[in-house]
């Protein structure tokens, strides 16, 4: 079975804390209200929670930054993308870490998950899910973006540059954008391509 990578950059934090730590910066209010709405739709879009059959594998595990805005976005997603807390996995190299490091540690994943969320930072997050793929399609992801990638391996081992496949990029503000009635889709509603509408598809 081919691997499959969800990658998302944390939701919106809070510099409101002076002197605080980057690495403890919380979410601030918008931040806690899109992490949930994201995850409700990659739950009903792609891993069939809207009673159509899944497109992609269930999550095995999530990893994610050691970061607290990091952590604090996987732990707002866990209910709707059905992952409990002990298959949250903190791995300290995530944390602002360029696209090579993430590589490695996506290579050192266990072949027994077939699909892994990981949570993360830009510019690292962005220019990961971009070099992953063979054709560009990822700019600079936004706060809460989450890119669904295919990899065409069976292990994570095999994993490299310029190979994998874009299943699915959304933001907060394109779910907005297409429910501004209740921010999600319904049951049973076709999953949406936005990448028809997206002027950098095709570069």
């Amino acid at each position: 079975m081919m691997k499959y990578l969800t990658l998302i950059r944390h939701a919106k934090s809070s510099w409101d804390q002076a002197g605080l730590a980057d690495h403890d910066r919380p979410l601030n209010e918008r931040g806690v209200r899109n992490a949930p709405m994201v995850a409700r739709f990659l739950a009903r879009t792609y891993l069939g929670a809207n009673g159509i059959p899944a497109i992609i594998p269930q999550p095995d595990r999530l990893v994610s930054s050691t970061a607290l805005r990091a952590r604090s976005t996987a732990e707002l997603m866990q209910p709707d993308l059905g992952v409990g807390a002990d298959r949250t996995l903190l791995d300290g190299r995530v944390y602002h870490a360029e696209p090579r490091a993430l590589l490695q540690v996506v290579r050192e994943f266990d072949d027994s998950w077939n699909h892994v969320i990981m949570f993360g930072h830009n510019p690292g997050m962005s220019d990961f899910a971009d070099l992953l793929l063979r054709r560009r399609a990822i700019d600079e992801m936004p706060t809460c973006a989450a890119a669904v990638i295919e990899l065409p391996w069976e292990t994570w081992g095999a994993a490299s540059w310029n190979q994998a496949r874009l299943i699915g990029y959304v933001t907060p503000k394109l779910i907005e954008k297409r429910f501004p009635d209740g921010h999600e889709p319904r049951p049973m509603d076709p999953p949406p391509d936005f990448r028809a509408n997206d002027p950098r598809e095709g570069l």
